[in-house]
């Protein structure tokens, strides 16, 4: 059981992706990618952990495996809105969610974005960047970059490659992982906010929250980014954990 109570974790699991229908239940080493994600909040123990979908066979799939899941409206046009409709008869006063997509999440990267609630009261929004080294993926669109100031508050995230290094300078960059944490009424105002004008330039939904004026701290941490979008991402990330399980 979990030691702490004020965190609700919700996985976003919507069965009908765009780019990859029905890749929360894709297998990934005999597992779904979604138990995947369960599994990792589970053993972050930062509070009780849900799975929201639209979508029946995601439901029975979670249940099988000993999750709780949570049906929401095929509707909800975001992450975001699936998991403030899967909380919205809770009571804790911290909510992270993370994307059903991300089957290799540290469960102390979750630890990490639930202590950026607890211990500041100024700290709306949560969220972890990686450092991303220099090649291919710094100019990949599919890998969102962040720019982050000293004090953690994120200053702009993007698809394209920032911060550009103009003379030469050897600022490294960080990578965004699919990870939100929200106060309550943070998340309750975000939902409520139609989408801004650079969200939509960038197909960001983070950028609604930093146009709005809404604080959003990040804690940088050692992680593997691996998302599911595309079918090539799960080959990917079967070799990767065929080169984990290795002796």
């Amino acid at each position: 059981m979990s030691p702490h109570s004020d965190c609700l974790v919700v996985i976003p699991a919507r069965f009908g992706s765009t780019r990859f229908p029905g890749k929360v239940l894709a297998l990934l080493g005999g597992r779904s990618v979604v138990q995947w994600c369960w599994q990792a909040a589970c053993a972050a123990a930062v509070g009780p952990v849900l799975v929201a979908t639209e979508d029946e066979r995601v439901r029975r799939a979670v249940t099988a495996f000993g999750g709780q899941a949570v049906m929401t409206p095929a509707s909800c046009a975001s992450g975001s809105d699936r998991v403030a409709w899967a909380a919205r008869s809770r009571r804790e006063p911290f909510i992270i969610n993370l994307q059903g997509d991300m089957p290799f999440v540290r469960p102390a990267t979750l630890r990490r974005v639930a202590q950026l609630l607890r211990r500041d009261p100024a700290v709306e929004m949560a969220t972890a960047v990686t450092p991303l080294p220099d090649g291919p993926r710094a100019a990949d669109p599919n890998v969102v970059k962040a720019a982050i100031a000293g004090d953690g508050r994120a200053l702009y995230f993007s698809r394209a490659a920032i911060p550009f290094p103009r003379d030469g300078g050897k600022l490294k960059r960080l990578e965004h992982l699919g990870i939100y944490g929200f106060r309550r009424q943070a998340l309750k105002r975000f939902v409520s906010l139609r989408p801004s004008p650079l969200e939509r330039c960038e197909c960001l939904e983070q950028l609604r929250a930093l146009e709005n004026g809404m604080t959003i701290h990040a804690a940088i941490v050692a992680e593997q980014s691996v998302a599911i979008d595309t079918p090539a991402d799960l080959v990917r990330a079967e070799a990767l954990l065929r080169g984990r399980r290795r002796p």
